[in-house]
């Protein structure tokens, strides 16, 4: 039995060392499969693949003929290669080792079980020296049916991206919901507005503080109006402002009762959930004072036109609505939801309106200005994408610097 013999080498050695075998075949296949088998080497290929398996930080090259320098010599040019690790070469009569974790005892002795141990066959050696090396324990094999590590990582990547996804998507739902809160808000102000301005004229009306009973209905609107106007601040929800555009509403039709009253004209129709007081076109005219007729292919439907725009109709004329902004653009009063001052007749695209004394209806077509019905949506990514993948640059192979090697006769 022969001593271990450590020989310094150099990575241009390589060649030389390595004799017949090609040099970057060699190298390629350490890093692909962590084994090297030249052809003539007695070795099964499941059996190998199995050692790799078990001792993954071992990579094994078997050789059909001894080298010019030394197995040794070949494991440290080797490893200089594959950059960290343990390389065992095996020669038809000799073995040598090189590796960046164990010193050179610790590989003599490894090496020399191997000797003592293991018969001829290349696997034998390979699997000796592996199990003799400390700390080296066989990586646990999945058993048939296991729950492989890659599917793990995709599966845990596609969750975090299915999660960025969601928070994103929350995100920009709650983005998006503030914009129609503060638009809602915008547009009701505005009808407030007009309508606060509508008060104060009546107030200064003689013929409504002559009239008790006008006077009274004045007196409610007004009290409805500041209670409408103290919860606008206060309002944190679409629901929220429906029920303040309900309360413009009843105020509108207050007003216009004080006014009727005063004037000596018909009463408006008091409110109905269903059927709201206001001007079909536009709420800041005012209560409806003129009952009109929609008609669409779905049927017919009452709605309300002040006097000005009852006018209009008969004339032939199309009133303008009132154009309220939302989140695709904006839409006509009547489409607008309630909660920004419309009438919510979402459904509305093309019709035609007739009041009394007219012959025949004036044609109406807002089929591309129809608010939208659903809420926004998110896109999430693609199922059928690559996942990314990341790649670090590897460091010059003259970098590795074996912290031992050893050699040991056959």
């Amino acid at each position: 039995m022969m001593r271990p013999l450590l020989v310094a080498t150099g990575f241009l050695l390589l060649p030389l060392a390595i004799a017949a075998a090609d040099v970057s075949e060699v190298i390629d296949q350490l890093l692909l499969r962590h084994y090297y088998l030249e052809e003539g080497v007695e070795a099964a290929i499941d059996e190998m693949e199995g050692l790799v398996a078990s001792y993954s930080a071992v990579h094994f090259v078997g050789l059909a003929s001894d080298t010019d320098a030394g197995a040794d010599a070949l494991a440290a040019d080797l490893l200089r290669a594959v950059e960290s690790g343990t390389i065992i070469v095996v020669t038809p009569t000799e073995a040598g080792a090189a590796s960046s974790e164990y010193d050179d005892g610790t590989l003599a002795t490894a090496l020399e079980a191997a000797s003592d141990g293991a018969g001829e066959s290349y696997v034998e050696y390979f699997e000796v020296f592996a199990e003799a090396l400390p700390e080296s324990v066989p990586a646990p094999v999945e058993p048939s049916g296991g729950f492989p590590v890659v599917v793990v990582v995709v599966v845990a990547g596609l969750v975090a991206l299915i999660g960025f996804g969601v928070w994103r998507g929350n995100r920009k739902r709650s983005e998006t919901a503030a914009a129609q809160l503060e638009a809602a808000r915008t547009e009701i102000r505005q009808q407030m507005d007009v309508l606060a301005n509508r008060i104060l004229e009546m107030g200064d009306d003689p013929r409504v503080a002559d009239h008790d009973h006008a006077m009274s209905q004045f007196r409610l609107a007004s009290e409805t109006f500041q209670t409408a106007e103290s919860r606008l601040a206060a309002a944190t929800s679409l629901a929220q402002f429906e029920e303040l555009s309900d309360d413009l509403d009843r105020a509108r039709w207050e007003l216009e009762t004080a006014a009727a009253l005063a004037a000596g004209r018909p009463l408006p129709a008091a409110p109905l959930s269903e059927n709201p007081p206001a001007c079909f076109f536009d709420p800041t005219h005012g209560a409806g004072t003129e009952e009109a007729e929609l008609k669409t292919a779905a049927g017919s439907q009452k709605v309300w036109v002040c006097a000005p725009d009852a006018e209009k109709l008969r004339r032939g004329e199309a009133p303008t609505p009132r154009s309220i902004p939302m989140s695709a653009g904006p839409v006509p009063a009547p489409q607008a939801p309630r909660s920004h001052g419309g009438m919510g007749l979402d459904w509305l695209d093309v019709f035609s309106v007739i009041v009394g004394g007219m012959g025949n209806g004036v044609p109406y077509d807002w089929g591309g200005s129809r608010p939208p019905a659903r809420g926004p949506r998110i896109r999430l990514p693609s199922r059928g994408g690559a996942l990314g993948r990341a790649s670090a640059p590897r460091s010059p192979a003259s970098s590795a610097r074996p912290k031992g090697r050893a050699r040991r006769s056959r």
